[in-house]
């Protein structure tokens, strides 16, 4: 493993944060959306917008050497770019549950092609494996799967960050990857840890272009790096939103039902109550264990921020 010295010395043309923990994604988002003009005027182009990623690469096509290409060129700028997305890694879970990112493969070996040329550095933002499962057993229901939070959990395979990672440094090298521990910044939780993760992601995307820009220099209507959400995440649904539409699921015969089913709960449904947190505490016991112990292990791996 770089030491941090030698991991912060080359500036890029390309700096990149894999969102795989959510709430980091959305917040960096939020403040690169705010500011895009500022940093444009730093000559920092900003992609963060996942209907563009979709646009440039059709499909999200991360196999072919067409789509490889097309992701090279929404990555290319006359100064430097600030990529920040989660659909490289595609669902952190199938809705059979099943191992950690099993698509991210393709993306990852797509992502190395198109930044082969490039002097780049890819950040990977990484939650806590409880909060890690709730969201795509939620994400499961609102897509019209039925299927039970023990359940989905006893589905779960070997949860770890480890060949991620590992898949990433192979890819890029180690001095190229770096994770963000975002752990403590659960679903639910404090939104004061998830502000911290993401101001400290952008400030290691700006130090990588070496544009001589810093949050707190970046002021958008008199503000700085509060990374506050815009609203209520409509795609973390409330305990009540899970149990309406695991109630009413069995009932319907078509996919378009479903679509309407989401429609229904995330506008009508519990909207502002408790978000849906159906861990049990021997579960929440064995997965604190496993974020321990990935860390430790990711660490003898790359740098840990």
């Amino acid at each position: 493993m770089t030491s941090e010295a030698t991991v912060q010395r080359t500036a890029c043309t390309v700096a990149v944060h894999l969102g795989a923990h959510r709430g980091t994604a959305e917040a960096v988002g939020r403040w690169c959306d705010a500011r895009r003009d500022v940093l444009a005027d730093a000559q920092v182009r900003t992609r963060t917008s996942d209907a563009a990623l979709r646009q440039a690469v059709p499909g999200f096509d991360w196999r072919s050497d067409r789509g490889r290409a097309q992701l090279r060129a929404h990555l290319t700028s006359p100064g430097t770019t600030l990529f920040s997305t989660a659909r490289i890694l595609g669902p952190a879970y199938r809705h059979t549950g099943g191992p950690l990112h099993p698509d991210a493969g393709a993306g990852v070996d797509a992502l190395s092609t198109a930044l082969q040329p490039l002097a780049s550095r890819v950040h990977l933002s990484i939650g806590d494996h409880a909060g890690t499962v709730v969201l795509a057993w939620v994400e499961a229901v609102r897509q019209g799967h039925l299927v039970e939070f023990e359940t989905f959990a006893q589905q779960v395979v070997d949860p770890t960050w480890v060949p991620l990672v590992e898949r990433l440094v192979a890819a890029l090298g180690d001095d190229r990857v770096v994770v963000h521990d975002a752990t403590a910044a659960r679903p639910g939780g404090a939104p004061a840890a998830t502000r911290a993760v993401a101001r400290d992601v952008v400030t290691a995307l700006l130090d990588d272009l070496d544009v001589g820009v810093r949050p707190d220099d970046v002021a958008t209507d008199g503000r700085t790096d509060d990374f506050e959400p815009a609203g209520r995440d409509v795609t973390h649904w409330s305990q009540r939103q899970t149990q309406v539409a695991l109630a009413i699921l069995p009932h319907l015969r078509s996919w378009d039902d479903r679509a309407a089913l989401r429609d229904f709960v995330t506008a009508k449904i519990d909207a502002d109550g408790p978000p849906a947190w159906p861990v049990t505490p021997a579960l929440a016991e064995r997965l604190a264990v496993q974020d321990a112990t990935d860390l430790a292990r990711l660490r003898d791996i790359v740098e840990v921020r």
